[in-house]
């Protein structure tokens, strides 16, 4: 019998898991969908998006910039979440008794919590949309332009060719945007959920104020590092070496060094994860 991982168990496990905590899984999709349908609806209306004529759809800034925004701030809080059938005494030792290896139960609350998080979230960013274009003619003035924001210009924040709407960055610039977005979405959502398996109960805050304290830290010594090495603030760097290195390359090393962060720091929850079965404090 394999202790570690089952394909056949594995599965079971997700059954098992999907049915006890179905009821908290589809409100928090339900909130999610909710939420987004209001905002698509009910802003335009509000904010006179289409008591104008226009050739272009005037809503399509406001959804990039506001789901993305969402984005990063659900990302956290459910990735915060992870471990919420581990928040209390009896519902940690109920987790851990359940016959299935600590492998097999990680992967499935990180399948719910983190893959499942993304599936939900442009899912109802596409339906939200579609809602904002059945309900604008209600109130839009005769000439006003209403059309389906493309995922393309969600995922190029805004930068759309096609004919449909001038580019509004470089190439380089949209590669930059998406290296610098995705980098951050997914250590974002590694430190929380490491957070979680540290702290079930209040991650939300305790990881906030932790992962504030590191920021400050890390410029702190930043900025003490630059004093020991210039006194006299006659910062003069030398000649950078990676001057010559090409985009594409330098693009590539960031996304590879954010992607060993966020390996490392799953491996770390992992780890928190297991040892869960001897800490009697959660």
């Amino acid at each position: 019998m394999n202790n570690i991982f089952s394909p056949s168990r594995f599965g079971l496990y997700i059954k098992q898991y999907a049915g006890e905590n179905w009821k908290k899984l589809l409100q928090m999709a339900a909130s999610i969908f909710g939420m987004f349908i209001l905002l698509t609806t009910i802003i335009p209306f509000l904010k006179g998006s289409y008591s104008y004529p226009s050739d272009i759809d005037r809503m399509w800034d406001f959804e990039t910039t506001i789901f993305w925004c969402l984005l990063f701030v659900m990302a956290a809080a459910t990735a915060a979440s992870m471990f919420f059938n581990m928040d209390s005494k009896s519902k940690r030792i109920s987790l851990l008794t359940l016959p299935a290896s600590n492998l097999e139960k990680f992967l499935t609350v990180f399948l719910f919590s983190i893959v499942g998080f993304y599936i939900v979230f442009f899912a109802a960013v596409i339906v939200a949309d579609y809602a904002r274009v059945l309900t604008a003619p209600i109130y839009a003035v005769p000439g006003a332009e209403i059309a389906h924001m493309p995922m393309k210009y969600f995922f190029t924040f805004g930068n759309l060719d096609g004919g449909l709407q001038i580019p509004k960055h470089s190439v380089e610039q949209v590669a930059a945007l998406q290296m610098v977005a995705f980098s951050s979405l997914i250590i974002l959502q590694a430190f929380y959920a490491l957070a979680a398996s540290i702290w079930p109960k209040n991650a939300k805050i305790r990881g906030t104020l932790a992962g504030i304290c590191i920021i400050i830290g890390m410029n702190l010594m930043f900025y003490i590092s630059m004093k020991i090495c210039f006194p006299y603030d006659h910062f003069m760097p030398k000649k950078p070496h990676f001057e010559n290195l090409d985009f594409n390359t330098f693009i590539t090393i960031n996304y590879i060094v954010a992607i060993a962060i966020t390996i490392g720091t799953y491996l770390l929850t992992y780890k928190r994860f297991k040892e869960s079965e001897s800490i009697e404090r959660w």
